[in-house]
């Protein structure tokens, strides 16, 4: 648990600075201070990090052997190891300082400018929901995949194109996106579905559908995959056959991250039309089964369930806000918020304990990419069995 000790204390003082601007909403001047300091916690917890986890590892070498634009234009796009944004991104800031730590910082800095952009458009505590972003994979997103990260902020600055019907923008901010990471071309046809009004017992059926595949661990995925491959090369065909049987989901399925996804749910459509009211709108409450959903269809390879439910594990950090204002008895809201608590700190500390997770600043200690490239292999191993 010892790795986990400075995300846990982030998510403390995040929650400390919560429960401040609660105490003084009343003066916006104290907070807009809280505010403040929120950011410049989150850039500082972030953007200075050193090599942690796993990213670092291929990043890093590749940022130094970036050519400078002219080359780079030069040559073909099939060399072009990275998307176009992020790529001319990272060469815009190696031609500023060509060091690795300030690219990352710069991406940081950039993701926690479009994350606050957000977060100040809907919700009225921000660090409340930079726990719930703590606890709900914001971590491993921003340390984890520099790329995605930068394709989600972006997405998540197009939500409100979406609600004020203007296709233009939305389409730019994702496009622009596709740029940074590929996976941001599944926000494309979001602008159709998200704000849409489904029927309530077509998603409870679904819903309902995911739980007993997750359960029952009916292999879906594998046999549509496996239906499509017998049509390709045989080499292609055992690729994708061993990398399915590598990734499949072992262990217990009744853990407690199950049950907090079921109780979600139940209390998703328990509140659904109190949810939609909130917002005026029906993207976040979408939003939210459609996390629910992918993560539970697709529970049987682990790596797919979790990098496809990312693109909408944002709707946790609104939707339990949204969740507290729903109780009609204050011992209920008592309940839950001291369920989301409880839940953050066991979140953060069961999901940062291992030796990847090995956190240290640049400000304090200075590392050598040799001396974490030696631990990174030595645990890395450990790490994933």
């Amino acid at each position: 648990m010892v790795y986990a000790y400075p995300y846990l204390l982030l998510t403390l003082v995040f929650g400390v600075l919560a429960v401040c601007e609660n105490y003084y909403k009343s003066s916006s001047e104290k907070t807009t201070c809280i505010n403040v300091l929120s950011i410049i916690l989150f850039v500082f917890f972030f953007g200075l990090r050193g090599y942690v986890a796993y990213d670092w590892t291929a990043y890093c070498p590749a940022f130094n052997q970036l050519p400078d634009l002219p080359t780079m234009l030069s040559l073909p796009l099939n060399k072009w190891y990275w998307e176009p944004g992020f790529i001319v991104f990272a060469i815009f800031c190696k031609w500023i300082y060509p060091d690795y730590f300030f690219f990352q910082f710069a991406c940081s800095l950039l993701n926690a400018i479009l994350l606050f952009r957000f977060f100040r458009k809907y919700v009225d505590n921000i660090p409340f929901a930079l726990v719930l972003f703590c606890a709900m994979s914001g971590i491993e997103i921003s340390i984890n995949l520099l790329r995605n990260s930068l394709a989600i902020f972006l997405f998540l600055n197009a939500i409100p194109y979406i609600q004020d019907k203007k296709p233009l923008p939305y389409f730019a901010i994702c496009i622009l996106g596709c740029m940074f990471h590929s996976s941001c071309i599944a926000y494309i046809p979001m602008y159709f579905i998200l704000n849409r009004k489904m029927n309530y017992n077509i998603m409870l059926a679904v819903f309902i559908a995911a739980n007993i595949v997750f359960l029952l661990h009916i292999p879906i995925l594998k046999s549509i995959i496996l239906l499509f491959v017998d049509f390709l090369m045989p080499s292609t065909k055992l690729w994708i056959e061993t990398y399915l049987t590598m990734d499949a989901t072992t262990g217990s399925i009744l853990s407690i991250g199950y049950i907090e996804r079921l109780l979600t749910g139940v209390l998703l459509f328990c509140y659904m039309d109190k949810l939609r009211s909130l917002r005026g709108c029906n993207i976040f409450v979408n939003s939210m089964f459609f996390y629910l959903c992918i993560y539970l269809f697709l529970s049987e390879f682990r790596t797919i369930s979790v990098r496809c439910s990312y693109l909408f594990v944002f709707a946790y950090w609104i939707t339990w806000i949204d969740l507290t204002k729903c109780f009609t008895y204050r011992n209920n809201k008592i309940l839950f918020m001291s369920f989301i608590g409880i839940y953050s700190l066991l979140k953060v500390g069961v999901g940062n304990n291992t030796a990847m997770s090995d956190y240290y600043n640049i400000l304090f200690e200075d590392k050598t990419y040799n001396e974490r490239l030696i631990f990174f292999r030595r645990h890395f191993n450990d790490n994933i069995k």
